[in-house]
């Protein structure tokens, strides 16, 4: 919210989940001035649902591992802008890693607004983490490389 407080009008953000945390990001994004460019959207049974409302998909996270999240964005064309956290860099497109930040609000909200004023990069990069998606995470090429290596044929 911090980082998005800085993107200026009329972008908007989308908050896909629920939790503890809720009630204080609500008072947050209040504090921020930023009720009525925010959604909570609260919890969602299939949130990849969702994804092609979006222009951009934005992860803050302090820590992550491989957020299934960022997999779903990708398979859904969206460009990422993202704090460099855990698999992250890794798993996206090459060409999207100049938009993974430290984790500063400042650095994000520049990753979220080279997105948001350019349309064709987003198309570029959405078009590339689709590709990177299909390749590396779709389910039939995940199943063929754990059987490659169960039988010993991975390098």
């Amino acid at each position: 919210l911090r980082a998005f407080a800085e993107v200026a009008p009329p972008a908007r953000l989308v908050i896909a989940g629920d939790g503890p945390e809720r009630a204080a990001l609500d008072v947050l994004a209040r504090s921020l001035g930023l009720e009525t460019r925010v959604r909570f959207a609260g919890h969602l049974d299939d949130p990849a649902s969702v994804y092609g409302e979006f222009d951009v998909f934005a992860l803050s996270s302090d820590t992550e591992q491989m957020p299934l999240s960022v997999i779903e964005a990708m398979a859904a064309g969206l460009p990422v802008a993202a704090t460099d956290v855990g698999d992250v860099r890794s798993m996206l497109a090459p060409e999207n890693a100049a938009l993974l930040t430290p984790r500063d609000d400042a650095a994000l909200a520049n990753a979220l607004a080279a997105l948001l004023d350019d349309p064709a990069l987003r198309a570029r990069l959405g078009a590339a983490n689709r590709a990177r998606a299909a390749r590396e995470f779709d389910q039939a090429a995940m199943l063929a490389a754990y059987e490659a290596l169960f039988r010993g044929d991975a390098a």
